[in-house]
């Protein structure tokens, strides 16, 4: 089968012919399969392992597929479906035990396409029919948003959680798929949301967020919010916006760097302001994110996705990231 592999012999991404994966509880066609910032940083090999003793590792971790076979009822033949990323680690710890695999405390877990077990760009990959979320036929052209939409629920859970108060304003860092999702998550919150990130302010990601309800700027604005989403990879921007934080504020990180960067320690103490990571997701925030992505008006979503052939694999992970919001591989 077809697969886009991050050879760890010859340091470099390629597609190639490998063999199909051995039978499973759940046998999937892979639909297609979604590229984000930790693909093209997997592709430089900033982080990421293959599974043991093998010299590649088969990207990908954001899926739909079909079920091809199964051997569980809850997911017939046919059934579309997105997979989970992280799978628990060894032992487990409590947070895995009590099925919080995004929680783990050993460092141990492995992640599809990303630690220690293959992803799902290839043309057929097995699962656990737990890792499994049901997509409904309405929502299955934008179904690749799953996964990303499940962080994004997860940090919002987190902020909420947080927030003694009762939080009305969002600023979200970035506009990227992330941002703006969490931007369509606040909004369906009842909050106010502003995005801040470098794209035109005539650009199609600004003109797709007012289409929402979303203000947008390209510079930090003189306001204060309740929560702040950092969606944009810059800890320096991360660090500049905590000036934004209203007194009992909370701050989730889910992208920065690993930068040096200034605090106003004091300003956090007196402001009872939070700062917090957020990373992955658990099953309900992945049933959410379904939840969402349901209730959104499909004319904000289907732009955000541009769909290529595989073969065009290479490019989307080498190139300068281009006008697409969310760049698809089509598997099928």
């Amino acid at each position: 089968m077809k697969a886009l592999l991050l050879d760890y012999r010859e340091r470099r991404v390629r597609l190639s012919d490998v063999p199909e994966p051995p039978p499973g509880e759940v046998r999937l066609r892979i639909l297609e399969c979604g590229t984000c910032g930790t693909d093209r940083d997997l592709a430089a090999f900033a982080f990421g392992a293959p599974p043991a003793g093998e010299p590649y590792l088969i990207l990908g971790h954001e899926a739909v597929a079909e079920v091809a076979e199964s051997s569980t009822p809850e997911l017939p033949k046919g059934t579309i479906v997105v997979p989970a990323v992280r799978r628990a680690c060894t032992g487990p710890c409590v947070s895995c035990a009590r099925g919080r695999r995004d929680l783990c405390t050993t460092g141990t877990y492995q992640e599809r396409g990303i630690f220690g077990l293959h992803g799902y760009c290839a043309e057929w990959a097995v699962d656990h029919a737990e890792d499994l979320f049901a997509i409904p036929a309405s929502l299955a052209e934008v179904a690749v948003l799953v996964e990303p939409m499940s962080v994004v629920e997860k940090a919002c859970d987190v902020a909420v959680r947080l927030h003694p108060g009762e939080p009305a304003h969002l600023l979200v860092l970035g506009a990227g798929a992330v941002g703006m999702l969490a931007a369509w998550a606040g909004v369906q919150r009842g909050w106010s949301v502003t995005v801040v990130s470098r794209e035109p302010e005539d650009g199609r990601r600004a003109r797709l967020l007012r289409m929402g309800g979303v203000a947008y700027r390209t510079d930090l604005p003189d306001m204060v919010a309740d929560v702040v989403v950092e969606a944009c990879g810059s800890a320096e921007l991360a660090a500049a916006a905590v000036g934004c934080l209203k007194p009992l504020g909370v701050m989730i990180v889910l992208g920065a760097r690993n930068e040096t960067v200034r605090l106003p320690f004091l300003d956090l103490i007196v402001g009872n302001r939070t700062i917090t990571g957020s990373v992955n997701a658990g099953p309900d925030h992945f049933r959410q994110a379904i939840a969402s992505l349901e209730t959104l008006d499909p004319s904000l979503l289907k732009p955000m996705i541009e769909r290529r052939p595989l073969a065009r694999a290479l490019e989307s992970l080498a190139a300068p990231v281009s006008d697409a919001i969310k760049v698809v591989h089509a598997l099928h």
